[in-house]
């Protein structure tokens, strides 16, 4: 089986091998994935670091011979943690800007190297895992006023559970990319006055789905995705919009990500 990874600042991750598809995930520089299946120009590939599934651009990602992609599995990982920085291809002498929750490799005082290309970064990287979760918070809040994408993952547009996912990530914990799937890990906590910053509040759409997700930043307030990325209030019965003096998503459980062998990062 063919493997590849994204050395983009983004892919569009789409659930059809065609542009105009639903935008269903995003992979960010440094993500690797297996070749699940290919038509002409494009790949099914399946994320190594959530197993989410979509079709890519083949002209968006690079193939990796089967050493270069053993290499890679085997260095620690670093994660970018600037909301967006930019970052300089020494192989090309060229730039571009990447965003938070990159992930890379080989990674040693500014310099990285995949595949055979150099590459140096200037910016904040976390490699130390896990974070507090008070650090979780803060990188929350980095991305206050990002608008809202379905299916984003980045500083310039992201969806609720793509944002935990990136704040988990920089935070050096591994968590599903959707809401409901990621409202099965983790310690269930059952009162809200028991929840603590960094805990993940999930919410009941109008079917009593799992449809919305946000993390407490302190009591009584949440920090979500939801047309853009913002503080609202939050008790046991939802969250409060402060703008609309309304309700806007019905509180079904809340839960505390723990680090254990399989959710860490390397």
């Amino acid at each position: 089986m063919d493997h590849g990874i994204c050395l983009l600042s983004l892919a569009g991750l789409r659930a059809e091998p065609d542009h105009r598809s639903e935008l269903v995930s995003q992979l960010l520089f440094g993500d690797l994935f297996e070749v699940v299946e290919r038509q002409k120009e494009w790949f099914q590939v399946r994320m190594l670091y959530d197993h989410y599934l979509g079709w890519v651009n083949a002209n968006q990602v690079q193939l990796l011979s089967e050493s270069d992609f053993g290499d890679l599995l085997q260095s620690p990982v670093a994660v970018s943690t600037d909301l967006i920085q930019l970052l300089e291809d020494r192989t090309h002498n060229t730039s571009f800007a990447i965003g938070a929750g990159s992930s890379f490799y080989f990674y040693e005082k500014g310099i990285l190297s995949v595949a055979g290309k150099v590459y140096h970064y200037a910016g904040s990287v976390a490699s130390e895992f896990p974070a507090k979760p008070m650090q979780l918070t803060d990188f929350a809040l980095m991305f206050l006023n990002t608008p809202y994408l379905w299916g984003g993952r980045s500083p310039l547009g992201v969806d609720c559970s793509g944002l935990m996912q990136l704040v988990f990530k920089m935070g050096g914990l591994k968590i599903p990319r959707d809401a409901a799937v990621q409202a099965t890990q983790g310690e269930t906590i059952h009162l809200i006055n028991e929840a603590m910053p960094g805990d993940l509040l999930f919410f009941d759409n109008e079917e009593q789905q799992i449809a919305h997700v946000g993390m407490l930043i302190n009591e009584g307030h949440i920090i979500h995705a939801h047309g853009k990325v913002r503080i609202d209030l939050v008790d046991h019965n939802g969250i409060f919009n402060r703008d609309t003096r309304r309700y806007s998503h019905s509180l079904r459980l809340i839960k505390r990500m723990k680090p254990n062998a399989s959710n860490n990062l390397k």
